[in-house]
């Protein structure tokens, strides 16, 4: 994880996309706004003062954000389908996108089967990668239907995932 990073575009992009303003930002921060104008500007900024600076913004986009850029996860679901679509209406992408990974199902049963077995060769594991790929193409527009939903919702993915937690622990999912 990097100590430091720019962070200015995303946390700007994300007061506009929360109506709040800069200078209740730095007011909550207890920041002068000029050292915010810094980092919004372009200036690196360092993990802990990126995480003080989530925490006082409700916006899913920019937590997910925040995990990309410092820590490597999942990047947010900023597309624009995102942007323009609802809840119901990336039901239409997920089916296309579910269809397509299940298209090439027993293909991979068939190569998983040969892998316990056998060593893969380069044809077996470009289908095994094509079919991770549309995997993730499908988890990517279930993710983004779920922020669109948490957007509905006022709910953060945080408090979601908080949330469900020990329900996910219940079903062996995720340890306590």
């Amino acid at each position: 994880m990097p100590k430091a990073a720019p962070f200015g575009y995303e946390l700007e992009v994300s007061l506009e996309r929360t109506d709040i303003r800069k200078n209740e930002l730095a007011d909550k921060a207890k920041m002068p706004k000029t050292t915010l104008s810094t980092y919004i500007g372009g200036g690196n900024l360092r993990v802990d003062k990126a995480v003080e600076l989530v925490d006082l913004i409700p916006d899913n986009q920019l937590k997910a954000d925040f995990s990309w850029k410092y820590g490597g996860f999942i990047k947010a679901m900023d597309g624009t389908l995102n942007d323009v679509m609802t809840p119901f209406e990336l039901n239409y992408f997920e089916d296309k996108e579910t269809k397509e990974r299940e298209e090439r199902r027993d293909r991979m049963k068939d190569i998983l089967l040969k892998a316990k077995m056998d060593t893969l060769d380069e044809a077996d594991k470009k289908d095994l990668e094509d079919y991770v790929m549309q995997f993730l193409d499908e988890i990517i527009v279930e993710l983004t239907i779920v922020f669109s939903i948490l957007r509905i919702l006022g709910m953060t993915i945080t408090e979601a995932f908080n949330k469900r937690m020990p329900h996910w622990i219940k079903k062996k999912y995720m340890k306590g």
